[in-house]
């Protein structure tokens, strides 16, 4: 083994590097996959690429995992006198103790962090952490025990960087509802959107940031004329920024091909991603008040649109059949009936389901209710 060789940790920072890459380009499966490419097999992933792995499963919303990656690194970040590496890692767990609704151990951390901070010698390498931790940033400046500590790294980082102070970038924060519905909120008020891939925008570049609008165009429009669907995505973008602040899309890279983000100051809460999220919990109520219909129905044009409907709807459908069936074999008629209604609700049109319904509602049901499923069922030719 090379471990505490300078072979042993080039190999850990490549993989570390890249797999930062990878995830914050949306790209979380290569991320993962490069993380393990810089250890051996059956070798467990070191402190430095634990950290990593963390905020990997914090930028996904995984954030048990994460915390479970940082509290397993830290003994050995503190052993390592890794003095950035450690400060970072304070910082990143903070943020995710918040996200767990653990805001007293969250404060500590953060404490920790920002002393940490305040006695690098290179600050400014910290700014992109705490752009991308803005919401922990103004959380913090709300907290009597670290807006001290705060506000003098704030003003540090700003004199070292000659750039704006990060609390005066005002962090804008949207939600963005569309399954059944289409609507974007900004501050409790509803956001006037013109064009119908504006929300669908702020989806893409969540899920896929830095693309250009030649990569845009492909993947959401591939059948449009490419002048015509690079006009559309200027206008999108025009519109967004024009909705949400100037800040909502940024660009960066060539003049000639920029490729589009979300802006460091703009915070999305977006249905799609809390679906996803209550799916891999498999919180079965959360799942079920979120989806309320179909992804941007709305949107006809948009192949990468279609492909992410379809694969909302088998998700939610595939989670809640396993539920039902669990049911019915345990014997627990009245929650798998409840559950087939439930399911029907997402896809009235599936036979299996419709047919299921009548058989589990004969054991527990009215005559009246069985009658009603059994026309349904009819109606429906199955």
């Amino acid at each position: 083994m090379l471990n505490g060789t300078s072979e042993y940790e080039s190999r850990v920072w490549v993989a570390s590097r890249l797999a930062e890459f990878h995830s914050e380009q949306g790209q979380f499966a290569q991320a993962l996959e490069a993380l393990h490419a810089g250890v051996d097999a059956g070798e467990e992933l070191p402190p430095a690429l634990l950290v990593t792995r963390g905020v990997v499963f914090r930028r996904r919303g995984q954030i048990e995992l994460a915390l479970l990656d940082f509290e397993a690194a830290l003994p050995g970040v503190r052993e390592s006198g890794d003095s950035h590496l450690l400060t970072r890692a304070l910082l990143h767990l903070s943020d995710s103790l918040r996200r767990a609704g653990r805001g007293p151990e969250s404060v500590e951390v953060l404490r920790e962090g920002l002393e940490r901070l305040l006695q690098d010698k290179d600050k400014a390498r910290f700014r992109p952490d705490l752009e991308e931790l803005s919401e922990l940033t103004h959380s913090a400046m709300l907290e009597p025990h670290v807006a001290p500590f705060m506000e003098a790294v704030i003003e540090k980082i700003a004199a070292l960087t000659g750039s704006v102070p990060l609390d005066e970038e005002r962090l804008i924060h949207a939600q963005v509802e569309t399954l059944g519905r289409t609507r974007v909120v900004r501050d409790g008020q509803p956001v006037a959107l013109t064009l119908h891939g504006s929300a669908l925008m702020l989806v893409y570049l969540a899920r896929h940031p830095g693309r250009t609008r030649q990569e845009i165009q492909l993947d959401l429009y591939p059948d449009k004329d490419p002048v015509a669907g690079s006009n559309y995505i200027r206008s999108v973008i025009r519109e967004l920024r024009e909705a949400l602040g100037k800040g909502a899309v940024v660009h960066a890279g060539p003049h000639n091909m920029p490729r589009y983000s979300l802006g460091p100051g703009i915070s999305l809460t977006i249905d799609v991603q809390e679906v996803e999220q209550a799916l891999e919990r498999a919180d079965m109520a959360r799942m079920l008040a979120l989806y309320r219909g179909p992804f941007l129905k709305t949107v006809t044009d948009s192949e990468w649109a279609d492909d992410l409907r379809e694969q909302l709807q088998r998700a939610v459908t595939g989670a809640i059949r396993t539920q039902m069936r669990r049911a019915r074999e345990a014997g627990d008629l009245k929650r798998a009936l409840l559950l087939a209604n439930q399911l029907l609700r997402v896809d009235p049109y599936d036979p299996e389901v419709l047919v299921e319904r009548v058989e589990v509602a004969r054991g527990v049901a009215s005559p009246q209710e069985i009658a009603r499923y059994v026309v349904e069922m009819q109606r429906m030719g199955t």
